[in-house]
């Protein structure tokens, strides 16, 4: 018993231990998952990544500057000096061979990669030397906004962008502080997109208690090719919805609001991130508050199925609810809330121009800058929702999920492919030049309020009228301020990107050629593709000299730049003009003479980027490495032409003019209609005043090809339809096709119907009119054949479909009965029916001869027969010599014998068959039938008899 004792003493020690153990577990895990759950909201939609941040008054908690780096390590620049000859002029730079690789690794969620030291200027080579101790600086600024507690920290900037400023840093010895910003990065404005969020619009954030804004949220997912260590895209995730604020200040001690610019960042709605534009500068000196956001790009923003199982356009309903955060919280960073600009490059222009007409932001927004970009542009709104479904079904082919419905589509991209993939999958749309963008949802099946648990209907929605449409009737902000500019080679990067043309990138002729069919096939200019074809040609060709090759590059490049830039522009322009919108208007001819671009792109696409940045007043580790820039490369011009567009874009942002006074000498002039005014921009103090820039080339592809085609962008619904998707012209064809068949069924029943009583009906009058006599008497048999012989045998008359027929050009009984007196040869008597009858039964069975090879045979009479004109209008058939002998009767019954035996022996109606070898219409009486009228009236009435034949048999019945 004691050792019993021991035992269970040590068993349950063993169950103490385990219970204390699994409570210490327990203990240790619930305030990681609570700490976890009030952790930035980050934290819970990336499994696996702890970010590790320190709470402020904890005992190693230190500012961002002074922590190890973990969102970024510095790494001195590797180009210049050390590497001569890696950046020639107009070719790409050349750099290290792994320097772009992507920085994820897709297994490891906590991978690490070298970073620039982008974040607060920090820089080892400088601090403690030229620059003072960031110890002795203020470092943490706190913000609380509606969704919580921010904080930020403080910026020193060590350059002056005014002209009039002759100190530069690296002149001394010692640099100076010349201007501050208070900078938050990396404020989520939105729900993550992951899990049940993809292909679904955004949400509102829940808040949190603190949030340290401290780092650039991640990139959206978008090709590989233009991420990587040297392009300034550092880290990619589909939990990507943040935004970043700049302000020259915040807290009390603010005179006046600051104006809010809201920067939308370009790259064709495929490619770009927020921490690409630094707006240090511009906040710092021009006293602006600068907010820069991410919104989901390529097929995760913009995929759309055009029904309710994808409709679109999540990235630029991202942007509206980014716009509409900046609007409730804005004014916590000291910003004005009723001064919202929106500024951007290509795409974002268009996003800018589709925001201020769309009806949940046109409220909001006050003043627009469209750098080379316009909402009216092919590529800035699909409007025909075919084009989207195609895109979509490639996509889906290019990643390898079932097109044959909307739903198995976007349920695979949903569930079953990563953002990785989806973000890497490039390919050329069937139709047009870019794949993904913003749609037009008119005649959309929007999903309804109960359908997802957090979305409504309209969450979903955002345009259902194009631009031009709300502007032309007025439905848009009436107090609207409006300024754009192109530069004189927008579309340079076209032929910079085609690496089949390095290194001399030379077009002749036939590659022109090429490329102008390419373009009115993928346009599909059904009607007169030809005729498209030779008008582009003649309106881009040189007739001077057509085979100069570097003229046909330039013009090239023009014929692209109009059409997908200038044209577009200049439409807005003229659409504002006619509603009185004040317009201003540039045209960039000058460049950052730092990159020494060759002459051919020397102007190119957002060129404006490094003049709007700061980029000469900044470190170069603010920019992506790739871009090569140093601190003693700038040129006074590229400083002064920083401080004019920083400059002009701020005076707009706050007084709706971008040069109330001029700026180095130049000086803008408000648009009119039929004075389209532009400020041509070469260089400071050389710039003019000019007049409708190429309104024959823009006129060529805003007025003439739609005049002559019609659409401008024709297209075919995919080849993969199905009829509960909803597609209107497939369904009214569908539907009336089906509603036709179906009258056309109707109505060959109806007639089947028809046809068949009166088929019954025609049976009815000959079994009445031939069978039976109308007087009730035994109906006169038929003389001619066998087939008599057989009813009488089996004691029943068969019908067949035959004897009707041969019957129908008979007359009846009672035709026969007014005419025996004076042709008797017609008239039968039943005793001749009935020897008839027997005879020729017992003659067919004896002789074997079968029932088809008789049935149409004929008895010749012995006296001359009535010709059939006599009687029906027809000449009568004689039967043939050899039959006769067959149908002569075995024995004479007299009439009186078979009258005075009817119930032994009842003749069963006639039924005349025709056979197919030998058919009579005429029946020939008997020789032996000598009966008169008087006769057939004496005769007593016999109930009819038929006949069936049963397994070949005939069977009789009353």
């Amino acid at each position: 018993m004691f050792e019993m004792a021991q035992k269970f003493k040590y068993r349950d020690k063993l169950k103490c231990l385990s219970i204390i153990a699994l409570s210490i577990i327990l203990l240790q895990s619930l305030p990681q998952s609570i700490d976890a759950q009030t952790r930035d909201p980050r934290f819970y939609s990336r499994v696996g990544v702890d970010y590790q941040w320190p709470n402020p008054g904890d005992p190693d908690y230190r500012t961002y500057t002074f922590n190890d780096r973990r969102y970024g390590h510095y790494q001195p620049n590797g180009y210049g000096a050390n590497y001569p000859g890696r950046n020639p002029p107009g070719q790409y730079p050349q750099g290290m061979p792994n320097e772009d690789r992507f920085r994820f690794d897709p297994n490891d969620p906590n991978a690490r990669t070298q970073f620039p030291g982008v974040l607060a200027g920090w820089r080892e080579d400088l601090q403690g030397k030229q620059r003072r101790d960031s110890l002795t600086l203020e470092r943490d600024v706190f913000v609380t906004t509606n969704y919580g507690q921010v904080q930020g920290f403080k910026v020193y900037m060590y350059d002056n962008p005014d002209p009039k400023s002759f100190y530069r840093p690296y002149h001394s010895t010692v640099d100076r502080v010349m201007g501050e910003c208070s900078v938050f990065l990396g404020i989520p404005y939105a729900l993550p997109p992951t899990f049940e969020g993809r292909f679904k619009p955004p949400r509102l954030h829940r808040g949190w208690q603190l949030l340290q804004a401290v780092d650039f949220g991640p990139a959206c997912p978008q090709p590989v090719r233009f991420t990587g260590a040297t392009k300034g895209v550092m880290d990619m995730d589909e939990d990507c919805l943040y935004l970043n604020v700049y302000s020259p200040k915040t807290g009390a001690g603010v005179a006046q609001k600051y104006p809010v610019m809201v920067y939308i960042h370009g790259g064709e709605f495929v490619r770009g991130a927020s921490n690409l534009f630094q707006g240090h500068m511009l906040a710092s000196f021009y006293d602006v508050v600068v907010v820069t956001l991410n919104y989901r790009l390529g097929a995760l923003g913009f995929l759309s199925t055009a029904d309710e199982n994808s409709p679109g356009n999540y990235g630029i309903l991202d942007q509206a609810m980014a716009l509409k955060w900046v609007y409730d919280n804005i004014e916590f960073f000291n910003g004005d809330r009723d001064s919202i600009t929106l500024f951007g490059p290509g795409a974002g222009a268009a996003s800018a121009g589709l925001l201020m007409v769309a009806p949940q932001t046109r409220n909001i927004v006050k003043r627009v800058i469209a750098q080379s970009g316009s909402a009216l542009a092919d590529w800035a709104l699909i409007q025909d929702k075919y084009r989207a479904q195609n895109t979509s079904r490639v996509l889906g082919q290019v990643l390898g999920c079932s097109i044959d419905s909307s739903w198995k589509l976007v349920n695979c991209l949903r569930t079953g492919r990563s953002f990785y993939e989806l973000g890497n999958a490039e390919f050329l749309p069937q139709v047009g030049s870019f794949p993904w963008g913003p749609v037009l949802d008119h005649n959309f099946t929007l999903p309804g309020d109960d359908w997802y648990e957090g979305w409504r209907e309209k969450d979903w929605r955002f345009l259902t009228q194009t631009p031009e449409t709300l502007i032309r009737t007025g439905r848009f902000n009436r107090n609207i301020q409006y300024m754009t500019g192109v530069t004189t080679q927008e579309a340079a990067f076209f032929v910079a990107q085609n690496e089949s043309l390095a290194p001399y990138y030379e077009i002749d002729s036939r590659f022109f050629e090429q490329k102008v069919r390419e373009h009115v096939f993928r346009y599909n200019y059904t009607l007169n593709p030809n005729g498209v074809y030779e008008a582009i040609k003649y309106m881009y060709t040189y007739w001077p000299d057509p085979n100069n090759n570097t003229i046909i590059r330039d013009q090239y490049i023009n014929m692209l730049s109009d059409l997908y830039y200038r044209a577009p522009v200049d439409k807005m322009v003229k659409l504002l003009l006619e509603q009185k919108i004040p317009v201003y208007m540039y045209v960039l001819n000058t460049t950052v003479e730092a990159f020494n671009l060759p002459q051919w792109r020397k102007y190119p696409h957002d060129i404006e980027h490094y003049f709007l940045t700061g980029a000469p007043f900044l470190d170069t580790e603010f920019f992506p490495k790739k871009e090569h820039l140093q601190r003693n490369m700038w040129t006074d011009n590229d400083r002064n032409m920083s401080h004019f567009f920083m400059q002009t874009y701020s005076n707009f942002a706050r007084y709706g003019n971008p040069t109330p006074q001029q700026v180095l000498g130049m000086h803008f002039q408000r648009a009119y209609q039929g004075e389209i005014r532009y400020l041509n921009i070469n260089t400071t103090y050389n710039s003019s005043i000019l007049l409708n820039y190429r309104q024959t080339e823009c006129a060529f592809w805003t007025q003439y090809l739609p005049t002559v085609i019609g659409v401008l962008v024709p297209t075919y619904p995919p080849t993969t339809e199905y009829w509960w998707e909803p597609k209107e012209p497939l369904q009214i064809a569908f539907w009336s096709m089906s509603v036709a068949c179906f009258f056309l069924i109707v109505l060959v029943v109806i007639c089947c119907i028809m046809w068949r009583n009166a088929k019954r009906q025609s049976d009815r009058f000959y079994d009445e009119d031939v069978f039976i006599n109308g007087e009730g008497m035994e109906p006169e048999p038929d003389p001619r054949g066998v087939d008599n012989a057989h009813m009488v045998t089996n004691h029943h008359a068969m019908r067949s479909r035959d004897n009707i027929y041969e019957y129908r050009d008979s007359p009846s009984t009672k035709t026969l009965a007014s005419k025996a007196q004076t042709d008797t040869t017609s008239l039968r008597s039943p005793s001749s029916l009935a020897m008839t009858q027997k005879s020729g039964s017992q003659a067919s069975l004896k002789s074997g001869i079968s029932l088809k090879e008789t049935n149409g045979s004929l008895v010749k009479s012995e006296r001359a027969a009535t010709p059939r004109s006599q009687t029906n209008g027809s000449a009568a058939k004689a039967a043939p010599i050899e039959e006769k002998r067959l149908l002569q009767p075995l024995s004479s019954t007299p009439v009186a014998q078979l009258q005075a035996e009817p119930m032994k022996r009842t003749p069963a109606a006639p039924a005349s068959v025709i056979s197919g070898s030998s058919r009579s219409t005429t029946p020939v009486p008997s020789a032996r039938t000598t009966t008169t009228t008087a006769t057939l009236t004496a005769q007593p009435a016999v109930q009819p008899r038929r006949t069936q034949l049963v397994e070949g048999v005939p069977q009789t019945s009353v």
